[in-house]
């Protein structure tokens, strides 16, 4: 017998009680066996999806994780002056004028009150090879065409339209930050 304090609803007593165990001390008991399969199940089930998941992502991957994680994509051509070359500018041109952004701002009530200019279109070749936007970095998979710039005639606002190629990125798919301030630094020194 042992003295055993217990307690109901706050009232505390002291009574004599004995105890009997009829558990085993050989094995383990049935929670046991019971908890230890379902965490070999849980663990086996999400390996299972985790596993599945990655495949599928693998072959067919969302169009956000290709933004994050881009597939290789081929070099731009070599020679500027190659057929290759100017048929790919030629594409990337059409592709400008076809914006949607674009075509909408040239449609608007106010259009009248924007111009358009290509700078650096016409840059003589001695002072274009001492440029970086305009010499440097022009190219088909650099900044393949002259940027399309919209500004009101007044001065107070441009939109500028600027396509930026795969040879200029710092990491794959991700263009190099020093070249967007470098560009945004050119497009703000125009409004000013």
């Amino acid at each position: 017998m042992s003295n055993v304090l217990l307690r109901w609803g706050g009232i505390r007593s002291t009574c004599n009680a004995r105890f009997f165990s009829i558990t085993s001390q050989t094995g383990p008991s049935r929670s046991k066996v019971a908890s230890t399969f379902r965490i070999i199940r849980n663990v086996s089930l999400a390996t299972t999806f985790s596993l599945a998941a990655y495949t599928v992502g693998a072959l067919y991957p969302p169009p956000i994780v290709t933004l994050i994680s881009p597939r290789a994509a081929p070099g731009p051509p070599l020679d500027p002056n190659s057929h290759t070359a100017r048929v790919h500018t030629a594409n990337i041109e059409a592709q400008l004028q076809s914006l949607p952004l674009l075509q909408t701002h040239r449609s608007r009530s106010d259009a009248d009150q924007w111009y358009e200019t290509r700078p650096y279109f016409n840059f003589p070749e001695e002072t274009r090879v001492n440029s970086l936007t305009a010499g440097a970095l022009r190219g088909p998979g650099k900044l393949a065409i002259a940027p399309l710039i919209r500004s009101r005639k007044d001065e107070s606002e441009i939109i500028a339209f600027v396509h930026v190629g795969r040879g200029l990125c710092g990491h794959d798919g991700i263009i190099h930050g020093g070249l967007l301030a470098t560009l945004l630094d050119e497009t703000l020194a125009r409004t000013v």
